[in-house]
């Protein structure tokens, strides 16, 4: 048997071999179970390359809605970080343990408060306004969880999406320390008769310091007949704006052509270029 046919034959012997899963590099999975919602959570995380070669800390990125967010995250990262635009991070994406229920399980972590309507629903409004409990679950259970196991800074960042965001810009201005720095794409502004207006007029009126990065943005398309996410977005950060928060470092954007269901890759990838800005 010639060279050419014995590699013709091994090409396609291995295309007959059963498939094999993908697996992304350095990541594992962990559980850990809130007292705080009740709720088992699966954490997925994922370590940096010279994680194993030092005791160096690493800067900590978590992420809601980790079904979509943390394969795409893992990868804008690393392919930014191997280029010298950001630092090396570790990344904590909050998914849940048990069955794929994603509208339940965010309206009833994401959300401040109850409301009858103006979500999903009838049937996943009834879950609403777990967000003190879930938040709770991240101050008090999850953060000290991460930071006893892996070796991480004080510096964290937290990433959310349309629900995901209104919960980031919840956090913000009920608990402004857990994080430094909130990546907010997207966020339901209009969630409760547009709460967060009356939450951030509420913090301003007894505190003039927020020390935080934030990067809110929104796709220029995320306008339809119940609402209008842009002008909410434009008219939020006029607000904060308004009180000249000392340490606050705030940018927006309102992103061309993109729409609700296309902006996440894009904001967060510039996000976090806002957040770590510079080559580490």
């Amino acid at each position: 048997m010639g060279l050419l046919t014995a590699l013709l034959w091994g090409m396609i012997l291995s295309a007959g071999a059963p498939p094999r899963p993908v697996e992304l590099p350095r990541t594992e999975e962990r559980l850990l179970s809130s007292r705080q919602t009740g709720i088992g959570y699966k954490l997925y995380v994922s370590l940096p390359a010279s994680y194993p070669q030092g005791k160096k800390a690493y800067p900590t990125v978590y992420l809601l809605d980790a079904d979509y967010s943390f394969a795409l995250a893992k990868n804008i990262s690393e392919h930014l970080s191997d280029r010298g635009d950001l630092p090396e991070l570790i990344l904590v994406a909050i998914a849940y343990d048990g069955p794929l229920q994603y509208r339940l399980n965010r309206t009833r972590d994401y959300t401040p408060t109850h409301v009858a309507e103006g979500g999903y629903g009838p049937e996943y409004d009834k879950y609403s306004g777990g967000g003190p409990k879930f938040r709770g679950f991240l101050q008090e259970e999850l953060i000290p969880f991460v930071e006893a196991n892996y070796r991480v800074t004080k510096e964290r960042t937290l990433v959310g999406h349309s629900y995901g965001g209104l919960f980031g810009a919840w956090v913000l201005f009920t608990r402004p320390e857990m994080f430094s720095n909130y990546i907010l794409v997207s966020p339901s502004l209009w969630y409760d008769n547009k709460l967060m207006f009356h939450v951030e007029e509420e913090f301003a009126s007894r505190s003039r310091a927020l020390p935080a990065k934030v990067y809110l943005t929104v796709g220029e398309r995320e306008v339809n007949n119940e609402h209008n996410m842009v002008r909410d977005l434009q008219d939020f950060a006029e607000q904060v704006r308004r009180h000249s928060y000392k340490g606050l470092l705030l940018q927006t954007q309102t992103i061309s052509d993109e729409t609700h269901d296309t902006i996440f890759p894009l904001g967060l990838s510039r996000g976090l270029l806002f957040a770590y800005p510079g080559k580490p």
